[in-house]
């Protein structure tokens, strides 16, 4: 049987690999369809898809900060 400590620790390490993997996903560096160079390029449609990758990023950051948090707290529980 699986106990609490355990538990924690592996929850928090899932909401950890889930976050990086979030923010690579929306990372400035895999953001190759910016178009600055045609003329009937829709800046308002990359304005919009930068806000929610900017806001995917935060949502990411907030993952690994809990996932840590989470494996952090479960080195205080106690066994059992």
């Amino acid at each position: 049987m699986i106990d609490l400590r355990t538990s924690i620790n592996s929850f928090g390490l899932v909401l950890t690999i889930g976050g990086v993997v979030t923010i690579y996903l929306n990372s400035p560096l895999n953001f190759f369809g910016i178009d600055g160079g045609s003329p009937d390029t829709d800046f308002s449609a990359i304005e919009k898809a930068t806000l929610r990758r900017n806001a995917l990023m935060k949502v990411g950051t907030l993952l690994v900060v809990l996932g840590t948090v989470l494996q952090l707290a479960s080195n205080y529980v106690p066994p059992g």
